[in-house]
């Protein structure tokens, strides 16, 4: 290979402080993945938040020519190594695309995906359209499992985020994008507090419904967790400091993108394959379900005509409700023929 000036200056500041072993590590896992960009036909310009994310993955899947599957211990370190390294190139510019925030999340989760080549699960199956209520907890838990940090703040706020979206039934882009100015003090004599959601589909001013203990949990994420970020990066740029109620831990707007890949590793991690849309639906056929009005509901989902709400609501929520009373029926029968056999 032809000498690569950015590893160059790397090693060279590097050599006047580390011992020689620690340097020779380092050297180690700067060839591997100066390799891997040669053979993928990359050069460290090109570095992404995904490309990154695809060597990370490439490192947890390796395998020796004897069959075996590197240790860990080496996988941490190489990742890393390289890690440490793309933070210092992109502070000097050799990475101008690199996301340093999704990086550290795809070095963080490196384990995780580690974990999850040790045990494949069974294929996943068809996309779904609806969850049940059990798999959607289960989901939004997941969300803070898989987050890829060891920060308690994200993954509250990733969980928060799913909770807001499937008990509001809001979009990915209008759960990204929601103001803090636009949350509401919690307004004690109801059960839920209506929202303005200013920036919907089609820049559609429409109001939700935010349940009050999620609201509650809401506030308490602004004033204490979301405080620090802010606190922290406010004394390096405070003009570019967010004004969304969701932000990341650099205090920036989150991308729809960012919380697209953050659903695929649930879907994985929990071998359901859905998408973010999926709670805006679970949603929706809930709320028909236990309401049975459709233009309550067509207004929540910020639907002009009702036709819409039950073209994708109503039926789905006939076949659940049916579905769940034959097989209420079924156990019953079912219980008292074995109470008879057993007689």
């Amino acid at each position: 290979m032809q000498p690569i000036l950015a590893v160059n200056q790397y090693i060279r500041i590097h050599s006047r402080t580390l011992a020689r072993k620690s340097l020779d590590t380092t050297i180690e896992h700067l060839i591997e993945l100066m390799e891997w960009l040669l053979i993928s036909n990359l050069r460290l310009e090109d570095m992404d938040e995904d490309t990154f994310e695809n060597y990370v993955d490439v490192l947890c899947s390796y395998k020796k020519t004897n069959g075996e599957r590197l240790r860990w211990n080496t996988v941490n370190s190489r990742i890393s190594g390289a890690y440490r390294f793309l933070v210092w190139a992109s502070a000097q510019g050799f990475c101008p695309d690199l996301n340093l925030y999704s990086a550290n999340l795809a070095s963080s989760g490196a384990k995780y995906r580690y974990r999850r080549r040790l045990h494949p699960s069974t294929p996943m199956s068809e996309p779904v359209k609806f969850l049940s209520m059990d798999d959607a907890l289960k989901f939004i838990e997941t969300l803070g499992v898989v987050s890829g940090t060891n920060s308690k703040e994200v993954r509250k706020r990733n969980v928060l985020m799913g909770a807001f979206m499937l008990e509001t039934g809001v979009r990915i882009t209008e759960a990204c994008t929601f103001p803090l100015r636009d949350l509401p003090e919690v307004n004690a004599r109801f059960k839920q507090t209506p929202a303005r959601l200013a920036l919907g589909k089609g820049s559609k001013a429409r109001v939700i419904l935010i349940p009050n203990k999620l609201l509650l949990k809401l506030w308490e994420y602004v004033d204490i967790d979301r405080d620090k970020i802010i606190e922290r990066v406010a004394c390096e740029d405070e003009r570019h400091v967010s004004q969304r109620l969701f932000i990341s831990d650099r205090g920036r707007d989150i991308s729809p993108n960012w919380i697209q890949k953050l659903f695929r590793k649930a879907s994985e991690y929990i071998n359901i394959n859905a998408s973010p849309h999926i709670l805006r639906h679970t949603f929706g056929t809930y709320h028909f379900l236990l309401n049975q009005d459709i233009e309550g509901l067509a207004t929540l989902m910020g639907h002009e005509e009702s036709a819409t709400t039950k073209k994708y609501y109503v039926g789905l929520a006939t076949n659940i409700s049916y579905a769940g009373t034959y097989s209420g029926l079924q156990e019953k029968i079912d219980k008292q023929i074995e109470d008879a056999l057993n007689e």
